[in-house]
C-alpha cells in the first residue's frame, strides 16, 4: 500500500516492489499529503486514539484472507501474546515508548521533545506497534501525539521497507500473495514431520553454505545446545531411520547393542583409543592402533596377576586366529606393550591376540579387533551418551559434518529409487538394509546420528527463520490494517466535504434560480402595470375626445356613427391632425 506522503518526504529505505499488493497504489491521486496532513492536523488527539486501533479479531481476519499456512499463522498468534506480554512488562516497569494516560497538552509536548531514536520506529522491537491492556494493537505515543503527519508516515515507510526485504530474504515464504506452498509429505524424518499446510519455508531442504553461515552467527552455548539431545528423542528418530531403511531386526538389535555399548562406556568412565586410522571398539582390555604402531595395556584387566599368572603373550595379525603381523611374543609379567614400525596403513582391520598362561599351566585367551576407519569418522570419537542425553562432536569442522549429513541423505535417497529413477512404493519392495558386522552398525549409528543432528540444526534455522518472518508479517499486516484505517477515515472526510461543497453549490443554485423567478416575476409586474396604466390614460383620452364638438361634426361629415368613429380614433393616434383638416374643410 502506498505511503502517506506521495512527494515530501525522502524515501529512507528501498522502495517496496512494483507488485505491491495495497488497496490504495492503483488510486495515489485520490488522497493527496495535503489532503492527509490537513486532516492528521485537525483530529483531536481522543479521535487519532480511537482511529489507530485494531483488535486481534479483525487482524486475523486478514491473516485468514492471506492463506498464510497454518504454522506461520500459529507464530502470527504467538506474536500477538508476545506483544501483548512486552506492553504489560513495560508498563509494569513504569518504561517503554507506550503513555496511555496523559493528557493531550503533555503528550504533544512530550512527542516534540522524544529523541531521535524514539521517533525511528526501525529501532523498535515492533517497528512502532503497541499494545494496550485490553489487547488492543494501536502505536506508541509518540507518533499518535505529534503534529506533523511525518512520524506517522516514517512508521508507515518503515514497514513497508520491512515488508519488502522480507519478501526478498524469504521469498518461498508466507506473506508475498500466498507463495512458497506445499502440501506433500517428504520421506525424511525431520523435513516430514508436519509438512501438511506449511509453505516451503519451513520444509526446504538447506544447503550446506547456508547452513555454514547460520552456525558462525551463533554464540557458543547455541551451538552446544544443537549438538545436543535428550536419549529418549534420539531413540525415536533412531527407530524411525530403522523403518526408512528397512532394517532387519537381528541388524536392529546390532545397532541398538552399538549405542548401549557407547552408553555403559560413559557410565563405567572408559575411553576408548581411536585413532584417525583406526577405530578400537572392543573392551576387553585397552589397546591402540595406528598406521605404524600398535599398543595395548591389559593392567586393567587382570589386576590380581601376580600370584596367579605365570607370564603373557600378545601377537598381531590381519584375522581372528592369525598372526601375520606379529608372532607371539613372551611379554613376562609386563601390562603393557608396544610395537613400532609396523605397516597398517592398507589393511582392513587388524587383531591383537593375548594369552595369560597361569601358574597351573590353563591359558585365558583375548582378542581385540581394531578396525580401519579408511577416512570415516570414528563412532567413538564423535558419540557421547550418558546422564540421558544424546552429544556428537562436529569432528574436523563444522562444513564436513554437514556435507556428510548430506552425503548419507542422498545414499538414502538412491535407496529409495529404482534404477530408473523411480520412487520405490513402501509396501516391501525396497530391499532390506543390513548391518551384519558390528563395524557397519557403528558406522550407520554415527551415519544416523550425524543426520539426525543436522536436521535439527535444520529445524533449529527453520524456526529461527519462520519467526522471524512470521514478526515482519504481523509488524507489516498490523500496520497494514492501520495506515487503510487513516485512508479510509480521510476519504471519508473528503467525500464528505465534497458532498457538503456540492450541496452549498446545489443550495447557490437553487437561491440564484428563484432570485431569477423573482426578478422575472417583477419584470412582468412591471410590464403589466405599465400597460394597464397605458390603456387607463388611453380610455381616459377617448372619453375626453368624444366630449369634444368637432368629433361630432366628424361623424356626419363621414357619415359615421359614434362607434365607427371611436375605431378609428383608436387606430389612428393622428386623428387630432386629421379632425383639425376636416374641421378646416367644413369650415
Amino acid at each position: 500500500m502506498p505511503g502517506l506522503l506521495n512527494s515530501s518526504s525522502p524515501a529512507r529505505s528501498p522502495p517496496p516492489p512494483a507488485g505491491s499488493s495495497g488497496i490504495w497504489s492503483k488510486k495515489r491521486d485520490v488522497i493527496t499529503f495535503d489532503h492527509l496532513q490537513k486532516f492528521w492536523s485537525e483530529l483531536p488527539l481522543q479521535a487519532r486514539q480511537e482511529l489507530l486501533r485494531i483488535d486481534k479479531q479483525t487482524l486475523f481476519e486478514q491473516a485468514r484472507k492471506n492463506l498464510y499456512c497454518s504454522r506461520c499463522n500459529g507464530l502470527l498468534l504467538e506474536g500477538f501474546s508476545q506483544i501483548v506480554m512486552y506492553g504489560k512488562s513495560l508498563q509494569q516497569e513504569g518504561t517503554g515508548f507506550h503513555l496511555p494516560n496523559r493528557t493531550r497538552a503533555v503528550s504533544m509536548a512530550l512527542a516534540d521533545s522524544e529523541s531521535d531514536d524514539v521517533q525511528d520506529p526501525s529501532v523498535h522491537p515492533w517497528g512502532g506497534l503497541a499494545a494496550t491492556r485490553d489487547g488492543i494493537l494501536t502505536l506508541v505515543d509518540c507518533f499518535i501525539n505529534a503534529r506533523s503527519l511525518k512520524p506517522l508516515q516514517n512508521v508507515f515507510d518503515s514497514a513497508r521497507a520491512r515488508e519488502h526485504e522480507r519478501e526478498l530474504l524469504y521469498p518461498d515464504a508466507c506473506g508475498g500473495g500466498g507463495r512458497g506452498w506445499i502440501s506433500q509429505g517428504m520421506t525424511n524424518y525431520g523435513r516430514g514431520h508436519g509438512t501438511r499446510d506449511t509453505c516451503a519455508l519451513h520444509t526446504a531442504r538447506l544447503s550446506c553454505d547456508t547452513l555454514v553461515d547460520f552456525w558462525s552467527a551463533l554464540g557458543e552455548e547455541t551451538r552446544t545446545s544443537l549438538l545436543q539431545m535428550k536419549e529418549e528423542d534420539f531413540i525415536e528418530r533412531l527407530m524411525y531411520r530403522f523403518d526408512s531403511k528397512r532394517f532387519c531386526r537381528d541388524c536392529r538389535r546390532k545397532v541398538i547393542r552399538e549405542f548401549k555399548e557407547l552408553k555403559e562406556l560413559k557410565r563405567m568412565r572408559r575411553e576408548l583409543r581411536c585413532t584417525s586410522w583406526f577405530c578400537v571398539a572392543d573392551t576387553a582390555f585397552q589397546y591402540e592402533v595406528s598406521e605404524d604402531m600398535v599398543q595395548a595395556d591389559w593392567h586393567q584387566s587382570f589386576t590380581d596377576s601376580i600370584g596367579t599368572y605365570h607370564h603373557f603373550e600378545w601377537a598381531i595379525g590381519t584375522g581372528e586366529g592369525k598372526y601375520d603381523i606379529l608372532e607371539f611374543e613372551d611379554v613376562g609379567m609386563s601390562g603393557k606393550v608396544q610395537a613400532n614400525g609396523l605397516d597398517l596403513g592398507g589393511l582392513s582391520s587388524c587383531v591383537i591376540t593375548l594369552r595369560a598362561w597361569k601358574l597351573d599351566g590353563r591359558c585365558t585367551e583375548l582378542c581385540v579387533k581394531a578396525h580401519a576407519l579408511k577416512g570415516q569418522a570414528c563412532v567413538h570419537r564423535r558419540l557421547m551418551i550418558g546422564d540421558g542425553f544424546v552429544t556428537i562432536t562436529k569432528g574436523e569442522s563444522i562444513r564436513r559434518f554437514f556435507e556428510h549429513a548430506e552425503e548419507a541423505e542422498e545414499e538414502e535417497d538412491d535407496d529409495t529409487m529404482d534404477k530408473d529413477g523411480n520412487e520405490l512404493d513402501g509396501d516391501g519392495s525396497r530391499p532390506q538394509k543390513h548391518a551384519k558386522s558390528p563395524e557397519l552398525a557403528r558406522e550407520f549409528l554415527l551415519d544416523a546420528a550425524t543426520v539426525i543432528f543436522k536436521e535439527q540444526v535444520e529445524k533449529a534455522f527453520g524456526e529461527g527463520t519462520a519467526r522471524r518472518n512470521a514478526h515482519s508479517l504481523f509488524v507489516s499486516l498490523a500496520l497494514n490494517l492501520l495506515e487503510e484505517r487513516v485512508h479510509v477515515a480521510c476519504k471519508e472526510i473528503i467525500t464528505l466535504e465534497k458532498q457538503i461543497k456540492l450541496l452549498e453549490e446545489e443550495e447557490k443554485k437553487n437561491v440564484k434560480k428563484k432570485r431569477e423567478e423573482r426578478r422575472r416575476t417583477k419584470e412582468r409586474e412591471k410590464k403589466l402595470r405599465r400597460k394597464e396604466r397605458l390603456k387607463g390614460k388611453e380610455r381616459r383620452e377617448r372619453r375626453k375626445t368624444t366630449k369634444q364638438p368637432h368629433f361630432m361634426l366628424l361623424c356626419q361629415h363621414l357619415q359615421m356613427t359614434h362607434q365607427q368613429a371611436l375605431l378609428v380614433i383608436h387606430h389612428l393616434p393622428l386623428w387630432n391632425l386629421g379632425m383639425q383638416l376636416v374641421t378646416q374643410g367644413i369650415s
